[in-house]
């Protein structure tokens, strides 16, 4: 691990008589947003699950800081902050209350940071959480998360129901806390591609409980979709994102500008497709893709 590593996933796997999510081995590295996009039923839930403790794996470890983090690992739970879709707070006390059983909740808290939190956001101390939208409710909890220093910030859907708008505030908020606060790393959850694309630094995308694809958003973005005529022969290597084939056609993402892409550019029998949005393409690739 290295010294900004947050979080190591070990070969983590989670089987129900159903369903088995894994082995996923990945790390969480601090002053990084992590998109996690996957259909329903793809283990988002579960894996996030596992990651805040409220599932035990039934084998790999969870490693922070060089130890692993087991059921029940109270020192864990207090690095951590889970943002729900609809985040679960006491409708009858107010948003200053609400903050204060949170002081009393954690052992680290930053008042003075709750302060210039609540103004950032405009939240009212004097506010009933009850009347408040959910964008407004999601950063109440973005202020109980960073005023108690979490380390890793997990949402969960936040932007789902909301307006432009309100979307567009919370992005920006996300970009804006990571910005300020290097230590920090987030792992966002959503079925919105305009979320993961203005804020994640680097993508997972989850199909049937396993990693389909891990990338950087840079690359995402800057990748370039070729249409095969017949059987591609291009090898694998690090400039080939993801390869599919759907209908009886291959497809190649590549790194555009690496010499994989160079070379395609030249050839007859593969065709660059011009495609909406990159992430929507390798997205819906990931359905379809070969196994490397």
């Amino acid at each position: 691990m290295t010294s900004s590593t947050l979080l190591r996933l070990d070969d983590v796997r989670r089987v129900f008589p159903a369903f088995e999510l894994g082995p996923l081995s990945t790390t969480l590295e601090a002053g990084h947003v992590y998109g996690l996009l996957g259909p329903n039923g793809a283990g988002k839930t579960t894996l996030l699950n596992l990651l805040t403790l409220q599932l035990k794996p039934t084998s790999g470890r969870l490693l922070a800081g060089g130890s692993a983090r087991r059921w029940g690992d109270l020192g864990w739970k207090q690095r951590f902050s889970y943002i729900q879709e609809r985040p679960a707070f006491y409708d009858e006390l107010t948003v200053g209350k609400t903050l204060d059983l949170a002081r009393r909740l954690y052992g680290r808290w930053d008042s003075v940071l709750a302060d210039v939190l609540l103004k950032r956001f405009r939240l009212s101390s004097a506010a009933r959480v009850g009347f408040l939208s959910k964008g407004t409710r999601v950063k109440l909890g973005l202020v109980a998360a960073l005023a108690h220093r979490a380390d890793l910030l997990i949402l969960d859907e936040p932007t789902a129901g909301l307006d432009p708008t309100a979307r567009a505030d919370l992005q920006d908020t996300v970009n804006e806390m990571v910005a300020e606060y290097r230590s920090l790393c987030v792992l966002l959850s959503s079925h919105i591609f305009e979320d993961i694309e203005h804020t994640a630094t680097d993508i997972y995308i989850l199909r049937r409980g396993r990693l389909a694809m891990q990338a950087t958003a840079e690359h995402v973005q800057g990748s370039v979709v070729y249409r095969c005529l017949g059987p591609s022969d291009i090898p694998t290597s690090p400039d080939v994102l993801l390869r599919w084939s759907s209908q009886g056609t291959e497809r190649l993402a590549v790194l555009a500008g690496s010499p994989v892409d160079r070379a395609l550019q030249v050839r007859t029998d593969h065709i660059e497709e011009h495609v909406d949005s990159a992430l929507g393409a390798l997205y819906h690739g990931t359905e379809y893709a070969r196994a490397e």
